[in-house]
């Protein structure tokens, strides 16, 4: 199928995949049409996506995304922005993920051990030339919680730390040693890179209640209160007391929160295709989506939407602790670059759709903090938005230059 679609189409074609995809609501149409059509259907009572077990309304959806996806940035913007405007009329509050988007980790949640009283260094286990794997006991989190550390390259001269965050699925091995290509990337740089792992789902943050699914997480306490200072306190590291931290996706949006409340800590930022508003429609739904696709409970990470926590995590709400930092922010426009040597038959409507929506949420939510940065005074931000590309690695590793050039001066 190979339908014209118009402007407009373009927007009822974004707006129809990703309340079909995330939201339960089956378009009307199941099968293929070249009509131009809008989103209609009931909520699914179960939470599954009207995607899923029709052939006619896959083709149809996959249709829909090949098409919408070359959309303009506004147009995005706007189709996305009006997604939300819809559940909010429709008396939701959230997205009901279709169970197809949701993925539990029976390794979560980790082992409770209250005993554990004192911040300290169990062990260091080398997993290659430069990367060794340490496990630290926090009583924050209640148990040992492991770190790839990558060593910086002359132990006689002093050197910087840089944090790197991960993603939602945050797994034992961190990604910036797989797709991010550290090694390679920082092979000729003095600096030791810090990769907290299994962090999944939990933003960076300090929750306020353990959840059933995914645990204990205390990461701002754990990262700048236990784990800096045994970290500096490694002769071996030989520490030049500065810091910077970044991430990506989920990784970037705890990166520049942990950034923006303890300015005296880092110097410098960056963050890659995150999202820095909590309390907006869009900053909403990301935090919810990003607990909620791997079980979690949004409740028990800031309670209530709108307490002290949810608005203490907006940075574009209060950017000031960023004023005196290097700062580096990229998003890409949510355009799916479809290989034409590539057969997407097997590729899920809901796998595209997902990687659309969420890179489009990170371009809005770049743009939120740049104009708030930009309203505070603050002009020293670097800001960019790469074109096409959508929420993969492939659009976030080729902005690991601009963004450590960005913020390796204020490291030195």
């Amino acid at each position: 199928m190979s339908p014209r679609f118009t402007r407009r189409t373009l927007r009822t074609a974004t707006a129809a995949t990703l309340a079909a995809s995330l939201l339960g609501i089956t378009p009307a149409l199941a099968q293929d049409t070249d009509t131009d059509t809008t989103a209609g259907g009931s909520s699914s009572s179960s939470g599954k996506s009207g995607a899923t077990g029709s052939p006619g309304l896959d083709s149809f959806l996959r249709s829909l995304v090949v098409n919408s996806s070359q959309s303009s940035v506004a147009t995005s913007g706007s189709s996305l922005e009006a997604l939300l405007s819809s559940l909010r009329l429709a008396g939701s509050s959230e997205f009901r993920l279709s169970s197809d988007l949701v993925s539990v980790n029976p390794g979560y949640p980790k082992p409770i051990d209250e005993s554990i009283t004192t911040a300290e260094v169990i062990s260091r286990v080398p997993e290659s030339d430069r990367v060794e794997r340490w496990t630290i006991a926090s009583p924050a989190m209640a148990r040992n919680v492991e770190v790839q550390v990558m060593l910086p390259t002359d132990a006689s001269t002093p050197a910087p730390m840089l944090y790197l965050l991960d993603g939602v699925e945050a797994g034992r091995v961190s990604e910036w040693l797989g797709p991010g290509e550290a090694e390679t990337f920082f092979a000729d740089e003095n600096v030791t890179l810090v990769m907290p792992t299994e962090a999944m789902a939990s933003m960076y943050s300090d929750w306020i209640a353990d959840d059933p699914v995914l645990g204990r997480h205390m990461w701002e306490t754990f990262i700048t209160e236990e784990l800096a200072p045994l970290l500096e306190a490694e002769e071996d590291l030989n520490f030049n007391g500065r810091r910077g931290i970044g991430g990506l996706s989920m990784g970037a949006t705890g990166a520049v929160h942990l950034a923006n409340t303890n300015p005296d800590m880092f110097d410098g930022v960056f963050g890659i295709s995150g999202c820095y508003s909590t309390m907006s429609n869009v900053g909403r739904q990301t935090a919810h989506i990003t607990v909620a696709s791997r079980g979690g409970t949004l409740e028990n990470m800031w309670g209530p939407f709108g307490s002290e926590q949810w608005l203490r995590h907006d940075v574009t709400h209060n950017p000031e602790g960023l004023r005196n930092m290097a700062v580096y922010l990229s998003a890409a426009n949510g355009e799916y670059n479809f290989d034409p040597d590539f057969d997407y038959t097997d590729v899920p409507p809901s796998t595209i759709t997902t990687g659309i929506l969420l890179e489009q949420g990170a371009y809005l939510c770049t743009q939120e903090l740049d104009e708030a940065m930009t309203g505070a005074g603050m002009n020293h931000q670097v800001i960019e938005y790469t074109g096409p590309g959508v929420h993969k690695w492939s659009t976030f590793q080729p902005q690991i230059q601009a963004a450590w050039d960005t913020i390796r001066p204020s490291l030195y």
